[in-house]
């Protein structure tokens, strides 16, 4: 496999029928990442139904961490992504080199909080339909991971958005889609689910 230099991945990101998918770290990916990356951590697991944020028909650079690069590659390859025409390692001299972007995440008490009283904000739970029916943040809305490029169409580019799921990881991965396919203010919550409802505040439904 290829490892492509700053000076390759400049021309590679020409063109047009590409994608960039950073298998780093949700920690490490929010701190800075290529622009229009798709964040599809080593910890989202083979078996969940991520629908149609990623494609297997496109060419794909994979950005990794040092050392990774065989598990990166065979993660990839089990979401059906084959064709990889090349490796970059992320540090710091990218973010110097090219156009570069994050992600804001905030805690699950700011979660809570912009839940109970930010009615700029929409709260979106990217869990499964049966744990959001099990138990969930109020006022927050359900669209699943494995739909939201779908659903994607019907939210407003610059309405300020947060995201959770279980964890934080898969959060990641929509609010990287999100960022991908222009919207601005994505916000994600660090722990998940599983920290918000430890929240003494928070208002479970």
């Amino acid at each position: 496999m290829k490892q492509l230099s700053i000076k390759d991945l400049k021309q590679t990101l020409q063109t047009n029928n590409l994608q960039i998918i950073d298998t780093r770290l949700a920690d490490f990916f929010e701190l800075g990442f290529i622009k229009q990356s798709i964040n599809l951590s080593l910890k989202i697991t083979k078996g969940k139904n991520i629908g149609e944020i990623i494609s297997i028909e496109k060419p794909t650079v994979l950005v990794c961490k040092p050392s990774t690069e065989k598990e990166s590659i065979e993660h990839l390859n089990s979401f059906g992504l084959n064709n990889i025409i090349g490796i970059i390692f992320y540090d710091s001299s990218i973010q110097e080199s090219i156009n570069y972007d994050m992600v804001i995440s905030i805690s699950s008490e700011e979660a809570v909080l912009d839940s109970l009283h930010n009615p700029k904000a929409i709260v979106i739970d990217v869990r499964n339909e049966e744990s959001f029916k099990t138990s969930a943040l109020a006022n927050t809305i359900n669209i699943p991971i494995s739909i939201l490029a779908k659903k994607s169409k019907d939210l407003q580019f610059n309405q300020e958005t947060i995201i959770y799921c279980t964890s934080g990881n898969t959060s990641m991965l929509a609010c990287s889609y999100l960022k991908s396919v222009g919207f601005s203010n994505v916000k994600n919550v660090w722990g998940g689910f599983e920290a918000i409802k430890k929240e003494p505040k928070a208002q479970l439904v």
